[in-house]
Formats: structure tokens, sequence, C-alpha cells
């Protein structure tokens, strides 16, 4: 008999969705339990996180699982970055873009069993400065609405709609230096969008022909125009085609220097921060395992489509 495999279940136990299941019963239910033998570990503070998957990984675990939204996600998978762990991922949070992208959905006992039959695959990561994301980072307008969205009591899909309006009232736009792979841009923007993957939370899409494992950032910058433009074409993120407005520009790269005209907000997976000076970026191809659907893994490919010239 071979021996089982040990998974970390790592959950915040005052998030919403956790405070309405019972993550260990649903786990105790549809886990394998003849493939997998598990712990489920909540966390106690902020960052704690980050401190029980490194221990998972020194302690040998196969995988370690997020049990939380994509700010779970990046704290968690910073420990798994060139590692044997492979990165699980639970749909917990709020928004769960990652998730949804990989094609989890939202059910946490479907969830599961995609643990129990999926596949492992290899993708890249990326680093804004200090931190490592896998998903999506930013900076202006989505990620001024991350830092309001923080502050908010008023958590969810109508807590992210009332402080995108919010911020919609008082943004300014402001320019920006872009260098991408050492050439320079000038432009006043909106906002300026570095992807590995495509998916915001809720199933937005900004950046949808980022692909996780070409080993390249996608780069969406949205220049200046009247807010009501924007909001005209709002419609573009349920379909798809943010990417093909009028109003935006894309490239592609795998290093990227953002300076802000005077300090701003970024976000990393979401989570938004002040930013103070330069944002630099990079990806680190094929550097995290990946547990997914089979179908997820599948259909994974690489974009072959033709980037603008700088």
């Amino acid at each position: 008999m071979t021996s089982k495999k040990k998974i970390r279940f790592i959950a915040n136990p005052l998030s919403g969705a956790n405070r309405k299941r019972n993550l260990p019963k649903l786990i105790e239910d549809n886990l394998d339990h003849d493939q997998f033998e598990y712990e489920v570990c909540f966390t106690e503070y902020a960052g704690h996180a980050i401190k029980l998957a490194k221990e998972g990984v020194d302690a040998g675990c196969d995988l370690v699982v997020a049990c939380g939204g994509d700010g779970s996600v990046n704290e968690i998978s910073s420990q798994l970055i060139d590692t044997n762990t492979i990165l699980g991922v639970l749909p917990c949070g709020s928004g769960n873009g990652f998730a949804m992208h990989l094609g989890i959905g939202r059910d946490v006992a479907k969830a599961i069993h995609f643990l129990n039959n999926g596949k492992v695959i290899t993708i890249d990561s990326a680093r804004m400065n200090d931190r490592t994301f896998v998903n999506l980072a930013g900076i202006g307008f989505d990620a001024s609405v991350a830092r309001r969205l923080h502050r908010s009591k008023l958590r969810g899909v109508w807590g992210y709609l009332l402080s995108s309006i919010r911020e919609t009232i008082n943004f300014k736009m402001q320019p920006f230096e872009i260098q991408i792979d050492g050439k320079t841009l000038n432009r006043t923007c909106l906002l300026v969008e570095i992807a590995n993957a495509p998916v915001y939370g809720y199933g937005f899409s900004i950046v949808p022909q980022a692909r996780p494992n070409d080993g390249k950032l996608e780069i969406l910058i949205a220049n200046k125009a009247p807010k009501w433009r924007y909001i005209l074409e709002s419609w573009r993120f349920l379909n798809r085609s943010f990417h093909k407005s009028k109003l935006v520009e894309c490239y592609s790269g795998l290093e990227v220097l953002v300076k802000p005209g005077a300090p701003t907000a970024v976000h990393v997976d979401g989570e938004g921060y002040k930013l103070t000076g330069s944002a630099h970026f990079k990806i680190y191809p094929e550097s995290l395992r990946l547990m997914c659907p089979k179908a997820y893994a599948e259909n994974l490919h690489i974009s072959t489509r033709k980037i603008p010239a700088l």
C-alpha cells in the first residue's frame, strides 16, 4: 500500500463564508480518505496564514489548501513558490476570482472533490516589489476601490459595487511612466493592470488573454477619458471584451516598472495598499504547483495572439 498524501487546510474562522459553513464537516464528508490524511488550521491573526503555510511546507505536506478568497490564496501561495508543495483552493471568500478562473466555482463541497480527482499543473507566479501574486495586480482606480472596500463594513458584491461608485466620483486620473522590458510609455491613466491570470473577484474578467503558464505578464493600460465613457464600457467586463475597448492598450512582457506621478494605490491579488514610490513587476515562470480541475488543465493553452510592438 502507498502512503497517504498529507493535506493542510488553512482557513480564516471569521470570514463570512466560513462562519456560514461547517468547513471541517464538509472536508470530512467529501475528502477521499483513502488518498489523504489531513488537518484543518484556523488563522488567529492577520498574516497567520503565511506562517501556517510555511509550517506546512516544512512539515512535508503534499498539499496546502487556501480556504478563502484571493487574499488567502495570495498569502498561502507565497510560501509554496519554488517548493514541491502543491497549492489547493477552496472558494470560501467573497470574490474568489482565482477559483472562478480555475473553474472551481463557489461550491465548497464540489471544490473538495476537485482535490480528490483533479490534476496537478505548474503555473507561473509574479512579484510586485516584495509581494508575490498569482492572479492580478493593478495601480490606480481598481486598487483605490480595493483599499476603500477593505475599510468598509459592507462586504460582498454590494460592498464592491458601492465602493466602486464612491471611487468613481472621487478618483482623479494621473500620469504614469510605464517601462515594459526596458521600453518606456508615458500615459495619463485610469489604471494599469498587470496580469498573470485574468479574473477579478465575482467573475469579472479584465485581461482575458492572460494565461498563468505562458511565462509572461499581460499589461492593460486604461487611458485617460471622461468617466462616463468607462461607465458605458462596463458591460465589457461581463463578456470578456474590455481589452478590445478603444480606451485601452494591451502589451505583453517579462518585466514592468510603473512610476506614478503622485502617491496612489496598488492592489496585489485584490488586497489594496498605498503606493508612494514605483512598482516593479516580474514574472517567475513555472514556479508554483497547483491542483486544479482536469477540465481546466486540459483547456489551458499558451496564447498565440500577436502583441502590439512598443
